[in-house]
């Protein structure tokens, strides 16, 4: 883990243990929001990076306690307690029922080489769009409409999931581009001076 990735967890572990002690009741609107971020940041990569399991069907059983507890975790920041039935009720209106998640999922679990990239992208994006939403239903009062909430869920969905493939794609063409290079300096098609330079100056344009 580099030092930067340390700082992050530190800062995560920090802001959920403050969320468990319930110590946002006199938090700052500002205060509030970073710790939202913080934990729309945890929990949407730990729902990614559940699915790398094999098997189709379990990505809804690991996925949806870290749903749950990020609602659960919203609601708390701004000074609500929400028990698992409701949180269950929430999300089936934000248009992300646990058995939806688990149908689509498991069906793309069975997408060759491909498979396990989509189910990444598609854990990833829900659970980001579930904390966007949660957080604006509690934000005001709890008095959102379902179908706002539904519509907002939507277009927060497709956008992450949008992002999310961009970034993949851009990382897999870096990888490729790095592996160019390293064949070429193989090859002694390029001085150890020259590798050096061209590769930082690949990594420095994405």
């Amino acid at each position: 883990m580099t030092p930067t990735e340390e700082r992050k967890m530190a800062t995560y572990t920090e802001t959920l243990n403050r969320i468990m002690r319930g110590g946002y009741d006199d938090a700052s609107p500002e205060e509030r929001a970073e710790a939202v971020r913080d934990l729309l940041n945890m929990c949407s990569v730990a729902a990614g990076a559940v699915t790398i399991q094999p098997l189709p069907f379990v990505d809804s059983l690991l996925i949806s306690p870290i749903q749950i507890a990020l609602v659960q975790g919203i609601g708390r920041i701004h000074g609500h307690s929400l028990d698992k039935k409701a949180i269950l009720e929430m999300l089936s209106t934000f248009g992300a029922s646990i058995v939806t998640q688990n149908v689509i999922m498991a069906a793309a679990k069975f997408i060759p080489f491909l498979g396990w990239l989509v189910t990444i992208t598609m854990a990833y994006a829900l659970t980001y769009a579930i904390g966007e939403v949660s957080d604006y239903y509690f934000r005001n009062g709890r008095g959102v409409p379902a179908s706002e909430l539904k519509d907002m869920f939507e277009r927060i969905y497709k956008t992450k999931k949008e992002e999310k493939q961009a970034r993949h794609k851009k990382n897999e063409s870096l990888k490729d581009k790095l592996e160019q290079l390293k064949e070429a300096r193989k090859a002694d098609l390029l001085t150890e001076e020259e590798f050096e330079a061209k590769k930082a100056e690949l990594l420095a344009s994405f």
